[in-house]
């Protein structure tokens, strides 16, 4: 055999399954990302101005629900979408979350008929859903990808944004200290 047809040939299965390991790890959502530092950190919280999932209220109502319903208590923002995979797995953990702090979750760009089916499937740790349609709220957020999660002091002051899914560790050395040192 000449060179010239097996090095083509094995270059192109190299790219493949190296193609294929990283996609499988991205469907999956074990990559690593690392967290980018947030401007947001240790400032008020942005307003989130948002269509509130299953009411016929208006996007300011149901902003200032939101705002009567965590006001004067710690509370975290989870940014996510039922099309997202990370999203999925990341619900056991946000359920922990919603029995020490109250759980907004803002739907980034989604269909309330696929969030009704998402919700039904995986679970619903959410106090509030509001449906973020056009992205405005997440980029006053910062959210560069989802799921991203913030916690919120009692005061609306950021105190950690979490870029990615939230796994056992993540929750139980990110989060967890965090709201005890809050809650004492």
């Amino acid at each position: 055999m000449n060179i010239r047809y097996i090095l083509p040939v094995g270059i192109f299965f190299t790219i493949v399954v190296i193609s294929a390991v990283a996609m499988i790890s991205i469907l999956n959502g074990d990559q690593s990302r690392a967290q980018l530092p947030s401007p947001l950190i240790g400032k008020k919280a942005p307003e989130l101005v948002l269509s509130s999932y299953g009411s016929s209220q208006t996007s300011s109502d149901a902003a200032l629900e939101l705002t009567k319903q965590v006001e004067d208590e710690p509370f975290v923002v989870n940014f996510f979408a039922s099309w997202c995979a990370p999203c999925q797995k990341e619900i056991p953990f946000l359920e922990k979350l919603s029995q020490d702090v109250a759980v907004i979750g803002v739907a980034y760009k989604d269909k309330p008929d696929a969030l009704e089916i998402f919700l039904e499937r995986f679970g619903n740790p959410f106090r509030h859903i509001g449906l973020d349609n056009d992205g405005k709220a997440a980029i006053n957020w910062g959210v560069y990808g989802i799921p991203e999660t913030f916690l919120i002091s009692d005061e609306g002051i950021i105190i950690i944004r979490h870029a990615g899914e939230i796994t056992h560790d993540i929750y139980r050395t990110v989060f967890l200290p965090k709201i005890g040192d809050m809650m004492q």
